[in-house]
């Protein structure tokens, strides 16, 4: 955990009284942390004392020293894989190896011995462990004959995979929001070019779908306990943003067109559909007892449900202004459910996620249907005053939502 985490937490439990002042100074001291000066004097009454050192002030802030060791550890993959690039013929195929094994595992080992003295440089290394490792194992499979042996379309699938599975496992192990959406992203990759669908679009918002689940049963509380003390808590709210994104965007692309499928989405994304759907079932049946769990799977299910009665009615012939509205009834249908999962999550991503989707869904209208029915001058006048409507309407709408999560 990381140790500002667990000062928070331990500050909490004191003024909820789950634990005693002992209990907390014994857990400091075993896991060696120590209260900045600011909280200690809060906790005395004295008023502590005002700092005019901006510099100080940007370097203390955790969030400004997250982003230098992120952006610290993407340009260092970046510069390490173009001077591979750069040289790879010139190096002999041990060096090759040599080094594709080196960065990573001296980016993860470097990150595991600085994770309690200095977790967010640790933060950095990691990601660049995880960057750098897809590239190690796309060109050790190539080194070792595996895209031979497999064929190059079967051995990117799995390695795909492999990347992916990596990703995940590290972004759950520290929690990270930045490695947990590279690897939301791998797994979108890795079922692309698994499933291979005619029409993308529909497995995506599958997919969005699913990855919100996921990210509800990894972290949501499923009793009733409240869920900010579980692990994976920012884990699993980035599945939970990702996904909905990705739902959100599958369903405004057909409302903006309005028309039939060009290609046949293929099984392997039926499939993927159907089991969206019962993972969604399943963890409403388990969690049904439980509001938030009710609150917090259900745009996973309204989604996917949404998205395929949306792909069916672009099929049919009703034609394409009937197809645009009910898309966006549909669009709207997964916004309202998303708010409400942010209301009972205190979740802020899905509110940003669920303005995206009201504005996307607006914008979807006036792209396809509008566009039809009026043209010229007048049209570039009706968009615009329904684009500032739509700004007004999504500003107040989003301050409304902010504001009653505060109030909870």
């Amino acid at each position: 955990m990381d140790p500002d985490d667990l000062r928070t937490a331990l500050r909490r439990w004191i003024d909820e009284g789950v634990i005693e002042e002992s209990t907390a100074e014994r857990i400091r001291a075993f896991e060696d942390l120590d209260e900045p000066a600011s909280v200690r004097n809060s906790a005395t009454d004295e008023e502590p004392l005002p700092s005019t050192d901006t510099e100080s002030r940007l370097i203390t802030d955790r969030r400004v020293v997250v982003a230098l060791a992120l952006m610290g550890g993407v340009l260092v993959a970046v510069g390490i894989g173009t001077f591979l690039l750069e040289r790879w013929e010139e190096i002999p195929v041990a060096g090759r190896v040599l080094a594709l094994l080196a960065v990573p595992i001296g980016a993860g080992g470097g990150g595991y011995r600085l994770r309690r003295r200095a977790p967010r440089t640790a933060h950095g290394l990691w990601l660049l462990a995880v960057l750098f490792a897809g590239v190690s194992l796309f060109q050790l499979a190539e080194l070792s004959g595996v895209m031979d042996t497999l064929g190059s379309t079967t051995a990117e699938r799995w390695l795909l995979l492999a990347w992916t599975a990596l990703a995940l496992v590290v972004a759950s192990g520290l929690d990270s929001r930045p490695i947990a959406t590279i690897g939301v992203l791998l797994g979108l990759a890795t079922s692309v070019a698994a499933i291979d669908p005619g029409e993308p679009i529909l497995l995506v918002g599958f997919y969005g779908a699913a990855a919100y689940v996921a990210g509800a049963v990894t972290s949501l509380s499923w009793g009733s306990v409240d869920d900010s003390t579980r692990p994976s808590v920012r884990f699993g709210s980035v599945l939970r943003w990702v996904g909905a994104t990705l739902a959100v965007v599958a369903l405004a692309a057909p409302t903006a067109s309005g028309e039939p499928p060009r290609l046949d989405p293929g099984t392997g994304t039926a499939l993927f559909g159907v089991v969206a759907v019962a993972a969604a079932f399943v963890a409403l049946g388990l969690g049904r007892r439980t509001r938030r769990v009710r609150y917090g799977v259900l745009p996973g299910l309204v989604a996917p449900v949404g998205l395929a009665a949306l792909w069916t009615v672009a099929a049919s012939p009703v034609g394409r202004v009937p197809t645009a509205l009910f898309g966006l009834a549909c669009l709207f249908g997964v916004v309202v459910v998303l708010v409400a999962a942010a209301v009972e999550l205190q979740e802020t991503g899905l509110v940003n996620v669920a303005t995206l989707g009201f504005v996307l869904g607006v914008l979807a209208f006036l792209a396809g249907p509008v566009t039809d029915v009026v043209s010229g001058p007048l049209a570039l006048v009706f968009a615009g005053v329904v684009l500032l409507a739509t700004a007004l309407a999504a500003e107040r709408g989003r301050r409304a939502v902010l504001a009653r999560i505060r109030a909870r």
